[in-house]
């Protein structure tokens, strides 16, 4: 399928109970290195580079014409499933009222969205385990990538105070580095917020 560049960071947790005595820990975690983002007119040029008997502006025309019914359909309160890559719906928030009478769309919803599920059938390639099996993951690069990315003394997420920290990347120069980024799982009975 593809490499996938990893950056390992380390992480101060804090492990323990609340209302028991806590401590914390450095714990090393992964987190992706984004090579960028893809535009429509660059997956329409990739996928020409697949062999595609349509051009460039075709793709994008067929493209733009799907986007814009999936707008339409998703306004009309319809879910859109694009096969083998995920579903699309209308999601909301709402206030609560004490009286169903008393429940008003125009006065108690606050937020209308759309929503992502990626496709998790079983010949997806979006699977949690597909996309495991199927992709290379590399720290190989984490050395030489990592400082430019996350330069040293870099605030994330607000004070050491105020549930963030210095983020310092770990290199080989730096083994114990320090993340307060979220940086993924943690393990039971940790705390991430840096308290």
């Amino acid at each position: 399928m593809g490499t996938i560049q990893i950056k390992k960071v380390a992480r101060t947790v804090t492990i323990g109970k609340q209302g028991e005595e806590r401590q914390k820990v450095q714990k090393t975690y992964g987190r992706i290195i984004y090579r960028g983002t893809l535009k429509l007119t660059d997956m329409a040029e990739h996928i020409m580079k697949h062999g595609s008997v349509y051009t460039e502006d075709v793709v994008i025309g067929v493209i733009t014409k799907l986007k814009n019914c999936m707008q339409e359909m998703l306004a009309d309160g319809y879910k859109v499933k694009l096969d083998g890559i995920g579903t699309l719906y209308p999601v909301l928030s709402s206030q609560g009222v004490t009286n169903a009478k008393d429940f008003s769309a125009s006065e108690n919803v606050t937020r209308l969205g759309i929503a992502f599920l990626a496709d998790q059938s079983k010949k997806s390639a979006y699977k949690a385990s597909a996309m495991k099996s199927e992709t290379t993951l590399s720290t190989q690069l984490y050395a030489e990538l990592a400082p430019s990315l996350t330069p040293e003394g870099e605030e994330n997420g607000g004070s050491e105070d105020n549930g963030g920290s210095t983020v310092t990347p770990v290199t080989p120069e730096n083994p114990g580095g320090n993340d307060g980024g979220n940086t993924g799982g943690n393990d039971a009975g940790e705390n991430g917020s840096g308290d």
